[in-house]
């Protein structure tokens, strides 16, 4: 048995898993963040694209979240999978009624986002004010939060509150 040297096969793999963990900086961007180098700001706007707080039911309205770097140097965000933005709906009593990525899928791969010094992204979807399982929200209170699912401090928006009110009699319903 001359030549050959004995391995064990988890020692390697230990020794990688104690570096990524133990380094700092090696398993996440996101250490060198501190809490004023990100913030998140959302804004809800209606048909006529104007920024509003009042929705008539079933009234599609665009949900627009805008992360900025305020740092004066580059900062990478690392986010657990493909997924860079999520909308969270809660009722007046803090219930989740709606949840931008309930039900999709994302790579489940590590993705970084860098972002230059005074850096801004945004990320837009349009919903039609129903709840997790399609139907229309009731006339009532709410309140939303955008996020950009990472570790680091700022990237959720504060809460936004909004109301939904009922269907305008005078106007003719609308056609799917």
């Amino acid at each position: 048995m001359l030549g050959r040297t004995s391995r064990r096969p988890g020692v390697s793999f230990g020794i990688l898993l104690w570096l990524l963990l133990a380094v700092p900086g090696c398993a996440s961007g996101d250490e060198n963040v501190v809490a004023s180098d990100f913030e998140t700001r959302l804004v809800l706007k209606n048909t006529a694209g104007k920024e509003s707080i009042e929705f008539q039911s079933r009234e599609p309205i665009t949900l627009a979240v805008t992360i900025r770097n305020r740092s004066e140097a580059e900062r990478t965000l690392t986010l657990p999978s493909s997924q860079t933005y999520d909308w969270i709906i809660l009722s007046g009593k803090n219930k989740e009624v709606w949840r931008w990525s309930a039900g999709r899928m994302f790579a489940q791969v590590i993705t970084e986002l860098t972002f230059a010094p005074g850096e801004s992204r945004s990320f837009t979807t349009t919903w039609n004010l129903t709840d997790g399982k399609g139907a229309p929200l009731p006339p009532g209170d709410y309140h939303v939060v955008g996020l950009v699912p990472g570790r680091a401090p700022g990237l959720r928006s504060g809460p936004v509150a909004f109301s939904v009110r009922p269907p305008d009699a005078t106007k003719p319903p609308r056609a799917n």
